[in-house]
Protein backbone atom coordinates (compact mmCIF):
# COMPACT_ATOMS: atom_id res chain seq x y z
CA UNK A 1 0.00 0.00 0.00
CA UNK A 2 1.27 3.53 -0.99
CA UNK A 3 0.18 6.32 1.25
CA UNK A 4 1.28 10.33 1.33
CA UNK A 5 2.11 11.67 4.60
CA UNK A 6 2.47 15.63 4.85
CA UNK A 7 2.64 18.49 7.93
CA UNK A 8 2.51 21.83 8.17
CA UNK A 9 1.36 23.33 4.77
CA UNK A 10 -0.24 26.39 6.46
CA UNK A 11 -2.68 27.03 4.34
CA UNK A 12 -0.23 26.89 1.46
CA UNK A 13 -2.80 25.19 -0.80
CA UNK A 14 -0.79 25.66 -3.99
CA UNK A 15 1.95 23.08 -2.92
CA UNK A 16 -1.14 21.13 -1.44
CA UNK A 17 -2.30 20.66 -4.34
CA UNK A 18 0.91 20.27 -6.25
CA UNK A 19 1.62 17.40 -4.23
CA UNK A 20 -2.11 15.81 -5.07
CA UNK A 21 -1.83 16.25 -8.38
CA UNK A 22 2.02 14.49 -8.86
CA UNK A 23 0.60 11.87 -7.06
CA UNK A 24 -3.02 10.92 -8.54
CA UNK A 25 -2.60 7.22 -8.44
CA UNK A 26 -2.30 7.34 -4.21
CA UNK A 27 -5.52 7.32 -2.59
CA UNK A 28 -4.55 7.59 0.89
CA UNK A 29 -3.22 10.98 1.99
CA UNK A 30 -2.86 11.77 5.87
CA UNK A 31 -2.05 15.18 7.07
CA UNK A 32 0.17 15.44 10.49
CA UNK A 33 -1.53 19.30 11.25
CA UNK A 34 -0.68 22.56 11.08
CA UNK A 35 -2.82 22.65 7.56
CA UNK A 36 -4.88 25.49 8.96
CA UNK A 37 -7.35 24.45 6.46
CA UNK A 38 -10.56 23.25 7.72
CA UNK A 39 -12.01 19.95 8.08
CA UNK A 40 -14.60 20.13 5.34
CA UNK A 41 -11.96 21.12 2.85
CA UNK A 42 -9.01 18.49 3.77
CA UNK A 43 -11.73 15.81 3.37
CA UNK A 44 -13.14 16.79 0.63
CA UNK A 45 -9.64 16.28 -1.10
CA UNK A 46 -9.47 12.76 0.56
CA UNK A 47 -7.19 14.06 3.14
CA UNK A 48 -7.62 12.78 6.90
CA UNK A 49 -5.10 12.60 9.87
CA UNK A 50 -4.49 14.57 12.94
CA UNK A 51 -4.59 17.98 14.37
CA UNK A 52 -1.73 20.25 14.81
CA UNK A 53 -0.97 23.22 17.24
CA UNK A 54 -2.64 26.04 15.33
CA UNK A 55 -6.57 26.61 16.81
CA UNK A 56 -7.60 26.94 13.10
CA UNK A 57 -7.02 22.42 12.70
CA UNK A 58 -10.09 20.48 11.58
CA UNK A 59 -11.88 18.51 14.19
CA UNK A 60 -9.09 15.72 13.53
CA UNK A 61 -8.31 13.83 16.92
CA UNK A 62 -4.61 14.29 18.42
CA UNK A 63 -2.77 11.20 17.36
CA UNK A 64 -3.96 8.23 15.09
CA UNK A 65 -3.13 4.46 15.10
CA UNK A 66 -3.91 2.46 11.85
CA UNK A 67 -2.43 -0.94 10.83
CA UNK A 68 -1.81 -2.47 7.59
CA UNK A 69 0.68 -4.77 5.34
CA UNK A 70 1.75 -5.67 8.80
CA UNK A 71 2.98 -2.49 10.33
CA UNK A 72 0.90 -0.23 13.41
CA UNK A 73 1.42 3.19 12.93
CA UNK A 74 1.55 5.93 15.04
CA UNK A 75 0.21 9.37 13.35
CA UNK A 76 0.85 12.63 15.84
CA UNK A 77 1.95 15.95 15.25
CA UNK A 78 4.63 16.34 17.82
CA UNK A 79 4.05 19.57 19.69
CA UNK A 80 2.55 17.63 22.77
CA UNK A 81 5.69 15.11 22.83
CA UNK A 82 8.51 18.18 22.53
CA UNK A 83 10.03 16.96 19.33
CA UNK A 84 12.06 19.58 18.73
CA UNK A 85 14.06 19.03 21.29
CA UNK A 86 14.07 14.75 21.82
CA UNK A 87 12.42 11.77 21.09
CA UNK A 88 12.74 10.41 24.28
CA UNK A 89 8.67 11.19 25.09
CA UNK A 90 7.70 9.98 21.49
CA UNK A 91 9.28 6.84 21.82
CA UNK A 92 7.72 6.55 24.93
CA UNK A 93 4.06 7.60 23.34
CA UNK A 94 5.14 4.73 20.51
CA UNK A 95 5.95 1.68 22.93
CA UNK A 96 2.70 2.15 25.14
CA UNK A 97 0.78 1.44 21.68
CA UNK A 98 3.01 -0.84 19.75
CA UNK A 99 3.93 0.95 16.87
CA UNK A 100 6.89 0.30 14.52
CA UNK A 101 6.48 3.05 12.74
CA UNK A 102 5.70 7.23 14.17
CA UNK A 103 5.11 9.48 11.77
CA UNK A 104 5.16 13.16 13.49
CA UNK A 105 5.86 17.02 12.26
CA UNK A 106 5.86 20.18 14.24
CA UNK A 107 9.69 20.87 13.34
CA UNK A 108 9.06 21.93 10.08
CA UNK A 109 12.66 19.71 9.03
CA UNK A 110 12.77 15.92 7.62
CA UNK A 111 13.88 13.36 9.30
CA UNK A 112 14.14 9.48 9.70
CA UNK A 113 15.36 8.04 12.13
CA UNK A 114 15.61 4.34 13.25
CA UNK A 115 15.92 3.56 17.37
CA UNK A 116 15.80 -0.39 17.27
CA UNK A 117 12.58 -2.00 15.88
CA UNK A 118 11.33 1.46 15.94
CA UNK A 119 11.06 4.12 13.02
CA UNK A 120 10.32 7.89 13.48
CA UNK A 121 9.66 9.25 10.07
CA UNK A 122 9.32 13.43 10.01
CA UNK A 123 8.24 14.13 5.99
CA UNK A 124 8.93 18.19 6.67
CA UNK A 125 7.07 20.94 5.81
CA UNK A 126 5.23 20.91 2.88
CA UNK A 127 4.22 24.87 3.26
CA UNK A 128 6.40 26.53 5.34
CA UNK A 129 9.89 24.53 5.27
CA UNK A 130 13.03 26.07 7.47
CA UNK A 131 15.97 27.57 6.95
CA UNK A 132 17.37 25.26 3.94
CA UNK A 133 14.79 22.63 3.31
CA UNK A 134 12.66 22.29 1.00
CA UNK A 135 9.04 21.95 0.88
CA UNK A 136 8.36 18.21 1.39
CA UNK A 137 6.17 15.22 2.05
CA UNK A 138 6.03 11.78 2.38
CA UNK A 139 5.49 8.78 0.04
CA UNK A 140 5.33 5.52 1.80
CA UNK A 141 5.31 2.11 0.30
CA UNK A 142 4.22 -0.26 2.85
CA UNK A 143 3.98 -4.14 1.82
CA UNK A 144 4.63 -7.35 3.12
CA UNK A 145 6.00 -5.98 6.38
CA UNK A 146 9.12 -4.02 4.33
CA UNK A 147 8.92 0.04 4.40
Amino acid sequence: MRFIVFSDNHRNREYLKKMLTDNPDIKTVISLGDSEMNEAELTSMGIFGVKGNYPFDPRFPLELILEFEGFRFLFVHGHLFNVKNTLSQLKEKASSVNADVVFYGHTHASRIHEDHDLVFINPGALGTPYGAYLPSYAIVDANDSCL
